[in-house]
């Protein structure tokens, strides 16, 4: 009898598993990703199962979902109560009519479209963080962070030292830092500004993850607010630039792309850390904004710009653009009706004569991938803009999976050499830019929460095509003849690893 059952469990195990499988795993996801795991549980049952009760479906504790439900509220009133300047809020109409980008950004957002920001983009590494500390030694009243890499290193050390000089000053400190990107770090980085009386919060720390959340949920948003007046976000962590673990002989310096912004844009910002810090900390948290001071440039103050040795260094001339037009997207898990991918997709859709994608990590969805095709066989001058190092070897192979069909649509694939691109950003035409956090993959989509800004106008739209010059300039461009005739090898990789694809 013994012998019978360890013959047939393995058998009636595996089928088990496989039919539980095909009614469990369809719900409520895309064809795409039901797929992907309907084939891992098919070749793997027994590997199959646990996996999936890991990172299958996101799950949360109840005092989660408590929180989530009244997030909606959080948001409304951390923006609100912000008070914002009266002629800073674009009133619908005109752009914003029925079946217009303006109005579904304005459904997707939850936020309107804000008048009179000052932005200024910061393509380069070390000046970026320069800025930051000389933005962090004017702050007088408060200082947030948020980053999904907060490291113990040469940078991190660097803006450590200006928050501890901002709580010598009475500044109030308060860091949110995602747990899984600084898992090596987070300890040391929140021992250390904690003991200068700082507030560092992990976010979704792992030891509560097993009980309230699927593995492998992060918080990949890059926010700073300084004194509701000065606000940053792009692609930029607080780790040294070479840090990337990109796989090539040498480690490659990153490539970003970064906003600094002033004027009542930066409220829309506060909001989102607020949201972040009550959903981590259950702390409502109301910040009062100066009308008279929200709209201000807020230049570096007395503190002066640090380089990372610590030695003051010279300001750089700076390219300010004023006037602009921006609205703010958080997305995620967190903000079901924030789909990052919805806007991508319809803001491809509605471009008249170019599309540039500028992303270290291209694995789109249908819907995305479709819209890139038929904007090209419309005639649309499409660029896709990525790495040629790849810094994982299962994303690398399955994002060249995608080359070949866009090629024989016209789509243009330009590969930067110098650096990883580790940059985002979209442009369409002369009209719309998107920069922020999020890839243009399924992780980004479905399950990181992301922050994008979105800018309209022609002076931001021309700013951010002198980016894309630059790239281009150290780009190596994809030929489709030499493409196509790749090794064999190679295809099949590309295409083992497409397979996962949904879930990467």
């Amino acid at each position: 009898m013994l012998n019978s059952f360890w013959v047939w469990f393995p058998l009636v195990g595996s089928w088990s598993i496989r039919l539980g499988a095909f009614v469990v795993v369809p719900f409520r996801r895309t064809p795409e990703a039901a797929r992907t795991w309907l084939l891992l549980f098919f070749v793997l049952p027994w590997v199959a199962l646990p996996v999936y009760l890991a990172l299958g479906r996101p799950r949360h504790s109840p005092e989660r979902k408590a929180r989530f439900e009244r997030l909606p509220g959080v948001l409304e009133r951390a923006f609100v109560d912000a008070r914002l300047p009266d002629d800073s809020v674009d009133s619908p109409g005109g752009p914003g009519e029925p079946g217009s980008i303006d109005a579904l950004t304005r459904s997707l957002c939850r936020m309107p479209p804000l008048l009179g920001n000052a932005l200024e983009l910061l393509p380069a590494y070390d000046e970026t963080v320069a800025r930051l500390v000389a933005d962090i030694d004017s702050a007088t009243r408060q200082v947030h962070l948020e980053f999904y890499i907060f490291a113990d290193d040469a940078t991190g050390d660097t803006v450590m030292r200006a928050l501890e000089r901002a709580r010598g000053r009475g500044v109030t400190c308060r860091v949110l830092i995602d747990a899984m990107g600084s898992w090596s770090s987070a300890r040391t980085v929140e021992r250390r500004l904690v003991a200068a009386g700082a507030r560092v919060v992990r976010i979704l720390p792992l030891a509560r993850r097993w009980r309230s959340s699927r593995l492998d949920l992060r918080n990949h948003r890059k926010i700073v607010v300084i004194d509701e007046r000065i606000a940053y976000t792009g692609s930029q962590n607080l780790v040294d630039a070479s840090a990337n673990g990109a796989l090539a002989d040498t480690p490659l310096p990153n490539r970003e792309l970064v906003v600094r912004l002033t004027g009542p844009g930066v409220l829309a910002l506060q909001a989102v850390f607020l949201g972040d810090w009550y959903l981590e900390t259950g702390e409502e948290i109301v910040e009062r904004g100066e009308k008279d001071g929200i709209g201000e440039h807020g230049d570096v103050g007395h503190g002066g710009a640090y380089a990372m040795s610590g030695e003051p260094v010279e300001p750089v001339a700076r390219h300010v653009l004023e006037d602009i037009r921006v609205q703010m997207l958080p997305s995620g898990p967190d903000y079901p009706a924030g789909s990052i991918d919805t806007l991508f997709a319809s803001l491809v859709h509605d471009a008249e004569r170019q599309v540039v994608l500028v992303t270290p990590y291209f694995i789109p969805n249908r819907p995305l991938a479709h819209s890139l095709v038929a904007a090209a066989l419309a005639g649309v001058h499409v660029t896709l803009i990525v790495s040629r190092t790849a810094d994982s070897r299962l994303v690398g192979p399955a994002q060249d999976s995608y080359y070949a069909e866009l090629m024989r649509a016209g789509v243009r694939i330009e590969r930067h050499v110098p650096a990883f691109l580790h940059a985002k950003h979209l442009r369409i035409d002369e009209r719309v830019v998107v920069i922020g956090s999020s890839n243009m993959d399924m992780r980004s989509f479905e399950l990181n929460a992301e922050i994008s800004l979105i800018a309209y106008g022609e002076r931001i739209s021309r700013a951010v095509r002198d980016v894309e010059h630059e790239l281009l300039e150290h780009a190596e461009r994809v030929d489709p003849e030499r493409w196509a005739r790749r090794p064999l090898r190679r295809k099949l990789v590309e295409n083992s690893a497409r397979l996962f694809s949904d879930l990467l």
